[in-house]
């Protein structure tokens, strides 16, 4: 790779990582704030609405992403429903990866002491405040590690944003192989990634050490 070449295709790598952080982030707050609604539903015990959940849970937890992806872009257009490729992306990885966050806090929500649920009744609390103020709390606290590495598979999944034209990393490095036929550009991409996920699990580090402090 030239330096011209570099110059000439910086902006579009530029761009493309601007895409993929933007778009990282916030299908990782959707992710975890759809999930965490779905959990609590379910932790609530109510037949309706945990059924519901357990379908959703179900529904988008089986179904590859690529077919949620082609589904949103390709699908709904033959409704009349038209959304920008970006939003399809960002809906199609929440819809999936919000079905593995609630599992996540699910199954943390299981494994706070029942004497700890108990002592809070016993003070008086309702059930709606036992599962805001006591349950769910823990539950995400002890489930940090495990969606730090869930962060990490939500910026991988951003890679497929690609096959619906979003200039994003990866389609920010086959622009540049398609114009210089050169691959040093994939070499450049890969070690960005690799750079990114050492910051998610440094900042994943930094919250369990805070959240074992708070407890």
């Amino acid at each position: 790779m030239s330096q011209i070449q570099f110059l000439d295709w910086l902006p579009t790598l530029l761009e493309g990582l601007k895409v993929t952080l933007l778009s990282s982030l916030i299908a990782i707050v959707t992710s975890v704030l759809v999930g965490s609604l779905v959990a609590i539903l379910v932790a609530y015990n109510n037949k309706f609405l945990s059924a519901v959940m357990r379908v959703y849970i179900s529904i988008f937890r089986n179904t590859p992403l690529l077919v949620i992806l082609f589904f949103l872009f390709y699908g709904l257009p033959m409704i009349k429903i038209v959304l920008p490729a970006l939003v399809c992306g960002v809906v199609a990885i929440t819809l999936n990866e919000s079905a593995f966050v609630a599992e996540i806090i699910r199954g943390s929500i299981k494994n706070v002491p029942p004497g700890e649920v108990e002592a809070a009744v016993s003070l008086g609390l309702s059930k709606t405040q036992v599962v805001n103020r006591l349950i769910f709390p823990l539950a995400f606290r002890n489930s940090i590690p495990i969606l730090t590495g869930q962060s990490s598979v939500i910026i991988k999944d951003t890679s497929l944003f690609s096959l619906i034209m979003v200039m994003d990393l990866m389609r920010a490095g086959s622009a540049f192989y398609e114009k210089y036929l050169n691959s040093v550009s994939i070499w450049v991409i890969a070690f960005i990634y690799i750079a990114i996920f050492l910051l998610i699990t440094q900042i994943g580090r930094i919250l369990e050490k805070k959240a074992m402090v708070r407890r």
